[in-house]
């Protein structure tokens, strides 16, 4: 029960109706439209309505285009009506019982540590229950959401070089000790060859000096030679002894060496991990930032690189409103269709420390005999690229 909320629960049971989105305030369809839909949830709604946008129109434009119609009760509010009301059903159906300002505010609450907040910000403002003081906290939270949202972007880019640094630092680690680690198991392998080696040959001297004590036991120089032989076959017996100890403890090595190779892949395998996340949220950002530069459409072709870094490539150009094509540089991709790949490109980047020099010199030749924008980059991550891009749009 809300005993300070009585008059809230009247007006709910005078109107359990819960409001469209026309009958919203205007300040709320922004945040609906920005913080409920996505860009593609925007442009499904346009071609259904048959909304007419023009064939370069942004992200922007779509979002403003819907936020202005967002206010009447047309074809195109039904329609984005009809797929918040679906979308977040779970959401509504959790408040259809709800009859206080206080329930729903602990909800609402819940929702923000739950990062689920487009569902039941869509629930809440629609709800016939929320009141003008819940709605204006509601409002404002949200808005204030996306200026974080923002702030958190431009963190993540920074973090970009640096998670970069750290995996090459890993993936050279990694070579060096496996390197090692192979280089130890050669040499002990080695070393237990040439003793079995010995113990044999020792072995069939000691049995054929037998032998001739056997046949001629009162000679005595046989008799000085076998104990000579015995006595050196002590001292192997002991040497042997020690060296497979040496090799025992070689052998601890070299396990605890495997030890250290795994946790590098594991750190190695984490660390890519942490870099897909970073680019999946910069991408889910893009339209909340300023940062990043404006292809406007432009024909980005990129030349080698790592191939696991192709997919993050080629959202941070998309996400520039560019055009991302790539060619590994002739590793696996045919090198003969790398001047059709070039046709018609704006900008060409090649990195250096990941792709042929033959490659590379016969990209920068085809831009010169085009007059196409050549970029050779210093290294093949992300950060820069998006260096790059920087500086040619400021050209």
């Amino acid at each position: 029960m809300c005993p300070e909320n009585e008059k809230t629960r009247q007006i709910f049971r005078s109107n359990r109706r819960r409001r469209k989105l026309w009958e919203l305030e205007d300040r709320h369809h922004c945040p609906v439209i920005g913080t409920c839909l996505n860009i593609d949830d925007l442009k499904r709604v346009v071609r259904q309505s048959g909304v007419k946008m023009e064939s370069n129109a942004s992200d922007f434009d779509y979002h403003v285009t819907l936020a202005h119609a967002a206010g009447d009760k047309t074809r195109v509010t039904k329609n984005l009506q009809k797929m918040l009301d679906k979308r977040f059903n779970r959401h509504i159906k959790k408040l259809s019982k709800v009859n206080c300002e206080g329930a729903l505010a602990a909800h609402w609450e819940q929702a923000l540590a739950d990062d689920e907040i487009p569902g039941m910000f869509w629930a809440l403002v629609t709800h016939p229950a929320t009141t003008k003081m819940l709605s204006n906290r509601v409002y404002g939270e949200v808005h204030m959401l996306s200026h974080l949202s923002g702030r958190s972007h431009r963190k993540a880019l920074a973090r970009i070089p640096l998670l970069e640094a750290e995996r090459d630092s890993l993936e050279e680690t990694h070579k060096k000790q496996r390197t090692i680690s192979e280089q130890q198991l050669a040499e002990r392998d080695r070393r237990i060859d040439e003793l079995e080696r010995l113990v044999t040959k020792l072995r069939q001297e000691l049995a054929a000096e037998r032998r001739v004590e056997q046949a001629n036991p009162e000679s005595s120089a046989l008799q000085d030679a076998l104990d000579r032989q015995q006595r050196s076959n002590e001292w192997l017996t002991k040497n042997l002894a020690t060296t497979r100890q040496e090799l025992d403890q070689q052998s601890d090595r070299v396990r605890a060496m495997k030890e250290l190779l795994q946790e590098s892949r594991e750190q190695l395998s984490a660390s890519e991990k942490n870099l897909a996340q970073l680019m999946e949220r910069l991408s889910h950002d893009r339209m909340q930032t300023t940062s990043l530069p404006d292809l406007a459409g432009r024909k980005v072709v990129y030349i080698g690189g790592r191939r696991s870094l192709a997919p993050h490539l080629r959202s941070l150009v998309e996400g520039c409103q560019g055009d991302f094509i790539h060619h590994d540089g002739g590793v696996e991709d045919n090198r003969a269709n790398l001047d059709s790949k070039l046709a018609g490109a704006d900008m060409v980047f090649c990195p250096v420390d990941c792709v042929s020099h033959d490659a590379c010199l016969r990209v920068k030749r085809c831009c010169k005999r085009t007059n196409t924008t050549f970029v050779p980059l210093q290294s093949s991550g992300i950060s820069s690229l998006l260096n790059g891009l920087q500086e040619v749009i400021k050209q």
